[in-house]
């Protein structure tokens, strides 16, 4: 079962390529705003921008309650990160933590380097936003010679909860929730992780690598697929 209530998933997630796999598990129409979450393409990346991460991560300082003087007094080295929309704390950190903001690593380095046959097919909120991710993949289908059809995926997610370092990783698994982000995350394959530092910067050249091995997942998948064929009918 997903953490999050079918309500949230509706509001916060984006479904892209309906008309080639259907709407995902946690559709429900009664639940869907004026603007339907579910797209049967692409998901333009400026929807995503607008409709999810139209917030900014913010750095506030932290304050506890003196015991000698009932009054409060700040925490050293703590930082507090918040939404800004709403004020929802999402993690308390020391001061070396630097958030990653979604827009700009989720959404700006990956559209610098999205090739024409790669697009968004899912993104989404969970943790009341203290964690997201974005998918992209390829436009159409993959059938293997045994007609296993699948559709290889290279996504990037984050967090301003701690429970995440910014990681690019290739899949097959199709997210939609949290429950499919997890799977994602713990399929084999290569990837490529960032933690929230002062000193951490995405190089340019790891992330195109990254986005490459979107078509050597498709190669490995098939060749699982045709391994496995040959065992069963070995």
């Amino acid at each position: 079962m997903s953490k999050e209530s079918l309500e949230w998933l509706n509001k916060n997630t984006l479904i892209g390529f309906t008309d080639k796999r259907g709407t995902a598990w946690h559709y429900r129409a009664d639940l869907q705003s004026d603007e339907p979450n579910h797209y049967p393409g692409p998901i333009p990346v400026e929807d995503v921008k607008r409709r999810l991460f139209d917030w900014e991560a913010v750095s506030s300082p932290v304050y506890v309650e003196s015991p000698v003087t009932g009054g409060l007094v700040e925490a050293p080295g703590r930082q507090a990160i918040l939404r800004s929309d709403n004020g929802h704390v999402m993690g308390i950190f020391t001061d070396g933590y630097t958030p990653h903001p979604y827009v700009e690593w989720l959404i700006n380095t990956i559209a610098t380097l999205l090739e024409d046959e790669l697009s968004i097919g899912s993104a989404g909120l969970l943790r009341e936003g203290a964690v997201a991710w974005v998918s992209v993949e390829v436009p159409d289908n993959i059938t293997t010679p045994e007609g296993v059809e699948f559709r290889p995926h290279l996504f990037g997610a984050t967090s301003f909860d701690g429970s995440l370092a910014t990681t690019f990783k290739r899949a097959v698994t199709n997210i939609v929730c949290d429950n499919t982000m997890a799977a994602g995350l713990a399929e084999a394959g290569q990837q490529i992780k960032i933690k929230h530092s002062r000193n951490s910067r995405l190089r340019i050249g790891e992330a195109r690598e990254a986005l490459n091995i979107i078509y050597e997942v498709a190669d490995d998948f098939a060749a699982d697929i045709e391994e496995l064929r040959g065992y069963l009918h070995g």
